[in-house]
């Protein structure tokens, strides 16, 4: 794999794969408080989840593309797939992605026999530190979900989104560091 990422291909793209599922409720990560004293925390009943499917491009990190679905599932991936299709029509797309059961289930591989633009690179299992996309993950997390309090299962959902409509301008944002 190495050797993939080490050199651009003109003929290919290669995007790191995999799933997020934020949830609504507020997310404490850290802080500070005097002992005595107390620190309310505004939360929400419920787990609601907004569920995406997303692929970060390895040699372009500001090229994410996300499909927000029901459930992250085969049928999802393809969706997602499909949308790298449309923004690299003629090359060839190589997906690295984690070992999520629908990577492997029997419809995504039967697609992916009809469709030899896209490959599919499976990272080795419980290595989620070799995925580049789980730091676009923490970095959403980072700036929508902890320490934010959304009343709204609506108004979380579209932070959610909000997020990912301004990756345009992602590289002044955020590093892979």
């Amino acid at each position: 794999m190495s050797e993939l990422l080490a050199q651009e291909d003109e003929n290919q793209v290669v995007y790191f794969n995999d799933a997020v599922h934020p949830q609504h409720n507020t997310r404490p990560d850290y802080g500070w408080i005097y002992r005595g004293e107390d620190f309310e925390i505004p939360t929400n009943p419920g787990r609601k989840r907004v569920n995406i499917n997303g692929a970060l491009n390895a040699h372009k990190v500001t090229d994410v593309l996300v499909v927000e679905s029901d459930r992250v599932n085969a049928q999802s991936c393809i969706k997602l797939w499909k949308k790298q299709r449309r923004r690299h029509p003629d090359k060839t797309i190589i997906n690295i992605c984690d070992n999520a059961p629908y990577y492997h289930s029997r419809y995504l591989k039967n697609w992916l026999a009809e469709n030899p633009w896209c490959k599919v690179i499976y990272l080795p299992p419980y290595a989620p530190n070799l995925n580049l996309i789980e730091r676009l993950w923490k970095y959403l997390r980072k700036q929508v979900t902890s320490y934010n309090f959304y009343e709204h299962f609506a108004e979380f959902r579209q932070a959610i989104l909000d997020f990912f409509k301004i990756s345009k301008s992602i590289n002044k944002r955020w590093s892979l560091s």
